[in-house]
C-alpha cells in the first residue's frame, strides 16, 4: 500500500494484510445503526465483500445472488421476485449515508458502483494540510527561575478560580427559580430525541381494500395510475406537523410508504405511522393495545378491549364524505418488542381524524392540556389517548380527549 496518496485510488488488496484492512472497514460498516437492524442488507454486503476479496467476483450475477444469500430457487424468475436489485439499492443508499455521516475517517471505502453486484475498494488520500509533529526539543529552561513563577503563580490562580467559582454558585442560586423547564410535549418527544438512529415516518397511502401486495408485474405508468401510493390533503398536512417537530429538533427522518415498509425497515429504530386503516403496520401494532381501530366491511371503529360493545366511536365509510361531522383517532406513545424501539401512532378512523391527531401531537398548548390529566410517571411509561376532532365546513376541529390509557 502506498504511504501517500494525491488522489483518490480505486484499489485491488493482494496481501492479507490489506485483506484484514478491508474486513475491519466492511466490520465498521455493519456495525453501524444503517445495517445492525437488519439480516438482508448486512448479508448481502458480507457476502459480495468476502466474494469480491477471494477472487470472485465474476460470480457475482444476481440469480446467484439470489441463491446463495436469499436461499431462492435455483430456476426462481427474477423478474418476478427482484430481492437481489432491490437489496442492492437499499445496501448502496445506506453505504452512502454511512460515509456521508461519518466523514473521511477511513483510508478505505467500500462501495458498491449503480448497477453492479461487485464492491469497489478506494483508497482515500490523507488529509491535506495535516500538521507535522513538532521533533524539535525546547530550550533548556533556568529551574529556579520557573520555580519561583510557579510559586507565585499558583496560589494567584487558586485565588481566581475560588472567586469565580462562588460567583457561578451565587449566580445559579440567584436565578435558580427562574431557570427554565422542560415542558410536558418535550417529554412526551423525547424517547424519540434522545435515540440516536433516524426516525422512520411510515405513512399509510392505500385504501383499506388495496393493503394486500401489489402485482411484480406493475408496469412505471400503472404504478403512477394506481390508487395504491395516493396520499389525501390531510394526511399530506399531518405528515407535515409531525416532520416539523423533529426538525425543530434537528432530528434526522426518513419519510416511506407503510406498504413499502418491511420489518427489517422498522426494527431497530423510532417509528411513527401516519394513518390506520390505510397503514397496515398501525393495525397490527395497536391491535394489542387497550383501544384498537376495527375495520369490518364499511365501517372502522376504536374498540376498547374493556368494553367492546361500546361502539360510539366509528364512521360509516358508505356515506357521503362531506356528511362526516365527527371523526375519531388515536394518538399514542409506546415501547414495542416487535420493532425494539419507541413507537408513535398517529391515526384517525378518516382523514379529519388524522389531522387532528397530527395537531394534538405538534402543539405544546394541546398536547400539555391533555397530558396534565394522566397519572403521574406518565413520563417513563406507554400513553395511549383516544380523542375526537368536529368537523366544521369540511375542517377538523380541535382535538378533545375521550379516554386514556397509561400503563
Amino acid at each position: 500500500m502506498p504511504e501517500t496518496l494525491n488522489s483518490t485510488v480505486h484499489w485491488i488488496p493482494t496481501t492479507p494484510e490489506e485483506r484484514d484492512l478491508v474486513l475491519k472497514e466492511l466490520e465498521g460498516i455493519l456495525a453501524s445503526y444503517h445495517f445492525k437492524g437488519s439480516k438482508r442488507y448486512p448479508a448481502f454486503l458480507k457476502f459480495v465483500v468476502n466474494a469480491a476479496l477471494d477472487g470472485r467476483a465474476s460470480h457475482l450475477k444476481e440469480r446467484t445472488l439470489g441463491v446463495e444469500v436469499f436461499g431462492r430457487d435455483p430456476n426462481y424468475d427474477t423478474n418476478a421476485d427482484p430481492v437481489v436489485r432491490f437489496t442492492a439499492g437499499e445496501v448502496r443508499k445506506r453505504i452512502a449515508q454511512y460515509y456521508h455521516e461519518n466523514g473521511n475517517s477511513s483510508r478505505i471505502r467500500i462501495e458498491l458502483p449503480l448497477g453492479s453486484y461487485v464492491p469497489e475498494f478506494i483508497l482515500v488520500p490523507h488529509e491535506a494540510g495535516a500538521r507535522p509533529r513538532a521533533t524539535e526539543q525546547q530550550p533548556e529552561r533556568d529551574l529556579k527561575a520557573e520555580k519561583g513563577l510557579r510559586l507565585f503563580w499558583v496560589p494567584l490562580l487558586a485565588l481566581a478560580l475560588g472567586i469565580i467559582g462562588w460567583r457561578i454558585f451565587a449566580h445559579v442560586q440567584a436565578h435558580r427559580i427562574s431557570t427554565p423547564t422542560v415542558s410536558m410535549s418535550q417529554k412526551f418527544w423525547e424517547p424519540f430525541y434522545r435515540d440516536s438512529r433516524p426516525v422512520l415516518i411510515a405513512i399509510g397511502t392505500s385504501h383499506p381494500r388495496h393493503l394486500a401486495p401489489e402485482s411484480p408485474n406493475l408496469s412505471f405508468l400503472d404504478y403512477g395510475e394506481e390508487p395504491y401510493h395516493h396520499v389525501s390533503l390531510l394526511s399530506a398536512v399531518a405528515l407535515a406537523h409531525v416532520a416539523g417537530v423533529l426538525t425543530k429538533r434537528n432530528k434526522t427522518y426518513e419519510v416511506k410508504e407503510a406498504r413499502e415498509s418491511s420489518l427489517i425497515d422498522i426494527r431497530g429504530r423510532p417509528l411513527i405511522l401516519i394513518g390506520a386503516t390505510n397503514n397496515a403496520w398501525t393495525m397490527h401494532l395497536v391491535s394489542s393495545l387497550r383501544y384498537r381501530f376495527v375495520f369490518n366491511d364499511e365501517v372502522a371503529r376504536i374498540e376498547d378491549r374493556q368494553n367492546p360493545a361500546d361502539t360510539r366511536w366509528r364512521i360509516d365509510y358508505s356515506v357521503p364524505f362531506a356528511s362526516i361531522a365527527t371523526d375519531y383517532a388515536i394518538v399514542a406513545r409506546f415501547y414495542d418488542s416487535t420493532t425494539e424501539g419507541p413507537v408513535m401512532v398517529v391515526a384517525g378512523l378518516g382523514f379529519y381524524g388524522t389531522e387532528a391527531a397530527s395537531e394534538l401531537v405538534e402543539s405544546p398548548q394541546y398536547l400539555d392540556r391533555v397530558l396534565k390529566t394522566l397519572p403521574a410517571g406518565w413520563e417513563g411509561r406507554n400513553i395511549e389517548l383516544v380523542i375526537k376532532s368536529n368537523v366544521i365546513d369540511n375542517k377538523d376541529g380541535p382535538p378533545v380527549l375521550l379516554a386514556s390509557a397509561v400503563w
